[in-house]
């Protein structure tokens, strides 16, 4: 579905991405685990046309899209959730929600989206709940929900999702990796995953890539890196079971 060759990234003169290769296949879910600085984060601005890059980046059914800006490569259905969630705290839950079409449904469009809305609710229940609130209000695992279920109200035919499980407590964390596994799961979306808590990370996702320094240093299934003695010891060690 998502086919990333010999990817370079920069920030001004320094290359923060240095030839990286990713695949993302259909209905799968595909995790980067690298430390802080490792060049995670990058890549998914990379791939969203956020930053300057050069390689080849491959889209089922676009083809190349390296040369395409962030809203061309959103409206062809690679949609990026970033790292702090960025909900419009001055609109409601739902209004938050229906920014989310504007990839498909335009600002005068006449096409429903009552399906899209249904959908996330169900997937969502808090939202519903919820959708009359501004979204300075809620909770950080309840923006989080509405960050997610936004980029599903965009049709997204991949799914990046940058650190969701950052600030929140072990229990919200639990729920939301749960709900987004049914997204994989149930709506068949392949999902490209950066997180930091790599265990989890790893328990949920079908392939991994460990990348350092702007490269991947390690890629495989993720359950057999969930168990390299390489990875243990540089990212498992610190995330105690049941932490």
């Amino acid at each position: 579905m998502l086919e990333i060759k010999n990817l370079h990234a920069y920030y001004g003169p320094i290359e923060a991405l240095k030839g990286i290769d990713v695949s993302v296949a259909n209905d799968s879910i595909t995790c980067l685990i690298g430390s802080n600085g490792a060049g995670k984060t990058t890549l998914l601005k990379s791939i969203s046309g956020m930053i300057h890059r050069t390689g080849s980046i491959e889209l089922d059914g676009l083809g190349e899209i390296t040369g395409k800006n962030s809203r061309q490569i959103a409206r062809a259905g690679l949609i990026h959730v970033p790292e702090g969630r960025h909900v419009f705290p001055g609109l409601t839950v739902r209004d938050n929600l229906e920014t989310g079409t504007i990839n498909w449904h335009g600002f005068f469009g006449r096409q429903s989206y009552r399906d899209e809305l249904e959908e996330v609710y169900a997937l969502f229940p808090r939202l519903k709940e919820r959708e009359n609130q501004l979204g300075w209000s809620l909770s950080g695992g309840e923006q989080q929900m509405l960050a997610i279920g936004r980029a599903l109200m965009a049709r997204p035919k991949v799914l990046m999702l940058d650190e969701p499980s950052m600030g929140l407590a072990p229990l919200v964390i639990a729920e939301l990796f749960e709900k987004i596994v049914e997204v994989n799961r149930t709506r068949h979306i392949p999902i490209l995953l950066v997180e930091q808590n790599a265990r989890l990370a790893l328990d949920i996702s079908d392939q991994a890539y460990i990348i350092d320094g702007g490269r991947v240093i390690l890629e495989g299934k993720a359950a057999d890196l969930k168990h390299d003695d390489r990875v243990v010891q540089a990212y498992l060690g610190k995330f105690a079971a049941g932490q």
